[in-house]
């Protein structure tokens, strides 16, 4: 099936043709992310497919047009093409431990934005996240990036304990981790703050089951 981002009212789940395809389509963040939810059931399904790749990296060599920015985590687990059952061309994908945003990633963000890719930012948080575990810890890490890292992350923690070993309290953890960093999106940059505020852009937060493959959202 070829992925693309044009919405097909009487073929959603379907949503065919390529992201070039779409410049001059109308498209809207809900609809947007309601294909995001098509292609992770096909995902959790465990029946993705990739056979278009050939033709896709021709037709994309000159130029990109993703609709949807996701901000990830860098955990091998969590590939964010896979889980969408995207291909090439459609993703805008920052990735970094705990999903936490740091200057350059908003500045990626602000670029695709800029460009007029980005009409769906998606904030994804996962299940047992080793950045929000550690963090949870309570013992600082080895060296001062990491540090840097758990303090960023315990930043969002609100109303619970430092305790790793609840798995519930993990969970509670990194869905707060992942808001805070949509907060700080809005908070760190006038660009993506205001696509929000005149509604050009919108931004998800949303949660990743490693066990399952389902992304839910959280906000």
């Amino acid at each position: 099936m070829r992925r693309t981002f044009i919405f097909v009212l009487t073929l959603l789940v379907c949503a065919p043709l390529f992201a070039q395809e779409a410049k001059s389509q109308e498209i809207t963040p809900a609809q947007l992310w309601t294909i995001l939810e098509a292609g992770n059931k096909t995902f959790v399904a465990g029946s993705i497919a990739y056979t278009q790749l050939k033709t896709e990296r021709s037709q994309l060599a000159a130029y990109q047009s993703p609709p949807v920015t996701i901000l990830s985590c860098s955990d091998s687990r969590v590939p964010p093409e896979l889980i969408f059952n995207q291909s090439l061309g459609t993703l805008f994908v920052i990735r970094s431990a705990g999903n936490v945003v740091d200057d350059f990633g908003i500045a990626s963000i602000e670029y695709a934005i800029a460009q007029g890719y980005t009409k769906l930012i998606v904030v994804l948080g996962h299940s047992s996240c080793g950045a929000v575990v550690a963090s949870l810890g309570g013992a600082d890490p080895a060296t001062p990036a990491l540090t840097a890292l758990a303090m960023r992350i315990r930043s969002s923690f609100v109303g619970i304990p430092y305790d790793s070993r609840d798995p519930k309290n993990v969970q509670r953890a990194v869905e707060m981790n992942a808001k805070a960093a949509a907060v700080s999106l809005l908070a760190r940059s006038k660009l993506i703050r205001d696509a929000v505020l005149t509604e050009k852009v919108k931004i998800v937060t949303a949660n990743y089951d490693l066990s399952t493959g389902e992304v839910k959202r959280v906000d």
